[in-house]
């Protein structure tokens, strides 16, 4: 249940406390209007109602955070002890509210304390709604912060294992090889890498299609250089998917995978399907290589999930029967 825990900063509180203040003061005012009292007292009565509900809800996001979330494992569960508690905390603070006004002599009409126990479920429910907000507020600043994280990890980790100093060493060397007894295919290989370190260093965190599968072909190419052309690789069905954007080095890291993993130093094929049913986006990278016991998510596989959860509300699916078989989902 870690993904409904809300980091909420001192300037987010501010905000927050700010926010209250001024809203809970706007409908006060309009209360003690139609009760016809004193629009200065339904403001400052408001005020001290929206600092009352602010300090409660702060109160219920950390005791939450700390003591609720770790003992509850349905989703379903938490939005039901969210909404009571939110609730409470919004009644609990209407009545503190009331006592301090009673306490500095502030007015409250008359109305209002006749019918205490029904404002106080109002200001429950209003707590609940404006809570929700705020949930829903924090929580997306959250995922855009930890979405430019792991873009910013993306990066590294690209340049960390699509340019890692084995496989440029290894290119260069077999293209240095490759020079004594063929200049044209040394030349072409030369033309590849810089094609290849061109996208790797592209500032851009999604990929059409094309320019992915291009990225996978020139990586095809280079590692054979070392494999003697015994990888080969066939894309299916990928005509009108070419335009359609996936997130960067997705199809790559997937076939690094398959090289690194099921390639025994005989010939290893891998192939590319593409398939769309509804709006959901499936491309299946297969490989006949070995067959890997189990299948662990490092550092690359699990920074490519997140991403593609982040990117295109997307995810990786595996199989393991007489083929390696990823699947990478993405609603469209």
């Amino acid at each position: 249940m870690k993904k409904f825990e809300l980091h909420i900063t001192w300037k987010d509180w501010i905000f927050i406390i700010f926010i209250a203040v001024i809203f809970s003061s706007l409908i006060s005012a309009l209360i003690y209007e139609s009760f016809n009292s004193s629009l200065i007292d339904g403001i400052i009565n408001g005020a001290i109602l929206g600092f009352c509900l602010a300090l409660f809800s702060f109160s219920f996001i950390t005791i939450n955070n700390k003591f609720i979330l770790p003992r509850i494992k349905s989703p379903f569960v938490w939005w039901i002890v969210s909404a009571f508690f939110s609730f409470m905390a919004g009644m609990t603070g209407f009545f503190l509210a009331f006592i301090i006004n009673r306490a500095f002599n502030l007015v409250i009409p008359d109305k209002v304390i006749e019918r205490i126990e029904f404002f106080a479920i109002i200001s429950g429910i209003l707590n609940y709604i404006v809570g929700l907000l705020i949930y829903l507020f924090v929580n997306m600043k959250s995922k855009k912060q930890e979405l430019e994280i792991l873009i910013l990890e993306s990066k590294l980790l690209s340049l960390n294992s699509q340019l890692n100093t084995h496989f440029l060493f290894n290119t260069i060397n077999s293209i240095i090889e490759l020079m004594k007894f063929d200049t044209t295919k040394a030349e072409r290989s030369l033309i590849k890498l810089s094609q290849f370190l061109r996208k790797v260093l592209k500032n851009k965190d999604l990929f059409t299609v094309q320019e992915e599968l291009e990225n996978v072909k020139n990586y095809i190419e280079l590692e054979n250089i070392r494999y003697g052309g015994l990888i080969s690789l066939k894309i299916k069905n990928e005509e009108e998917f070419l335009n359609e954007l996936v997130p960067k080095f997705s199809i790559q890291l997937i076939v690094e995978n398959a090289i690194k993993h099921g390639f025994q130093r005989k010939s290893l094929n891998i192939e590319i399907i593409f398939e769309k049913i509804d709006n959901i986006m499936k491309i299946y990278v297969i490989n006949d290589g070995k067959i890997p016991e189990s299948i662990n998510f490092g550092t690359g596989l699990s920074n490519l999930s997140k991403r593609m959860k982040l990117l295109c509300n997307g995810r990786i699916e595996y199989k393991t029967n007489q083929k390696t078989v990823f699947t990478l989902i993405m609603q469209k």
